[in-house]
C-alpha cells in the first residue's frame, strides 16, 4: 500500500474526442505494480504510462526521492469510499468508457446512469452464482454499491423488488464468522455496518447480500442470504463509470 502525501493516481476518463487526466492524491492502488521504470518527474511518469493502452497500464505511483515510477494495471473503477468518512482510501481507477457520440454519459442500451455508473436490474430470479454469469454475458458484474449515492441508486434501479448485490463475506478459519465483505468488482473490503437491514446479520451460511428495497414486502436495506436463494440479479457495468456524470 502506498504511503500518504507520496502517491499520486492517473485517473482515466475518456470523451469521444480525447482522453484527459485527473490527479488524486493522496490515494491507495489496488494490486501490485505490473512495471517499475525509471523518471525524472510525475510527469515523465505520467506520460510512460499513458503511452500504454489503459488496458495494460491504468495508473503509477511516482516516488520523487528515488526516480521509481511504478505503472499499475486493475479493474477498480473511482473512489472506494466510506460514507461516513469521505476522505478514506481511494482505489485505481482504469478506464472508462465514451459513452455515444452524441453523449458522453450515456450507457449502453438496457443500462442506466446513476451516480456516475451503469446499472441494469434483471427480472428473473435466479441463484448468486446465475446472477454472476448473466450478469457477466453483459459485460458487467454483480453491483457493488460502495457509497451513500451508489447505494441509492440501487434502491432506486431495484425498484421495490429484492435484488443480488456483488458483496462477498470473506470466510475465516473453520468457517468463523469475519464480518468482513469483499466486492465482486475486485476493490477490496465494502463497508457495510451501517447498510444492515433489522435483525441483520444473521450469520451461519449467509455468505452473500441481497438489497431489499422500500415496496418489496420485505424488512429493507441490506440482508445476508445463502447464495442458493432465489433473486433479481443487480448488474453494473465495470468499464463505463464516469464520476462526473449524474
Amino acid at each position: 500500500m502506498a504511503r500518504p502525501g507520496a502517491v499520486l493516481l492517473l485517473l482515466l476518463v475518456t470523451s469521444a474526442s480525447a482522453v484527459r487526466y485527473r490527479w488524486l492524491d493522496p490515494v491507495s492502488l489496488h494490486g501490485p505494480a505490473v512495471q517499475t521504470v525509471s523518471a525524472v518527474s510525475a510527469v515523465d511518469c505520467g506520460r510512460r504510462c499513458e503511452a500504454q493502452t489503459p488496458q495494460e497500464r491504468s495508473g503509477f505511483i511516482y516516488r520523487p526521492e528515488d526516480g521509481t515510477c511504478r505503472l499499475f494495471s486493475g479493474d477498480c473503477r473511482g473512489p472506494a469510499v466510506n460514507s461516513s468518512q469521505q476522505t478514506t482510501e481511494r482505489y485505481m481507477a482504469r478506464v472508462v468508457a465514451p459513452g455515444s457520440a452524441t453523449d458522453r454519459c450515456a450507457c449502453p442500451a438496457g443500462f442506466s446512469r446513476c451516480a456516475g455508473r451503469c446499472l441494469q436490474r434483471l427480472n428473473t430470479k435466479v441463484n448468486y452464482t446465475t446472477a454472476e454469469s448473466q450478469c457477466a454475458a453483459l459485460g458487467a458484474h454483480v453491483a457493488v454499491p460502495r457509497s451513500d449515492a451508489e447505494n441509492q441508486c440501487a434502491v432506486d434501479t431495484a425498484v421495490a423488488t429484492v435484488v443480488w448485490l456483488g458483496v462477498l463475506l470473506v470466510p475465516g478459519v473453520d468457517g468463523q464468522y469475519t464480518g468482513v465483505y469483499t466486492g465482486a468488482d475486485g476493490c477490496g473490503p465494502v463497508p457495510i455496518s451501517h447498510r444492515w437491514g433489522r435483525e441483520q446479520p444473521d450469520i451461519g451460511p449467509e455468505d452473500r447480500i441481497i438489497l431489499s428495497a422500500p415496496g418489496s414486502g420485505h424488512w429493507i436495506d441490506w440482508h445476508d442470504n445463502p447464495a442458493s436463494a432465489l433473486w433479481l440479479p443487480l448488474c453494473q457495468l465495470a468499464l463505463d463509470y464516469h464520476p462526473d456524470c449524474p
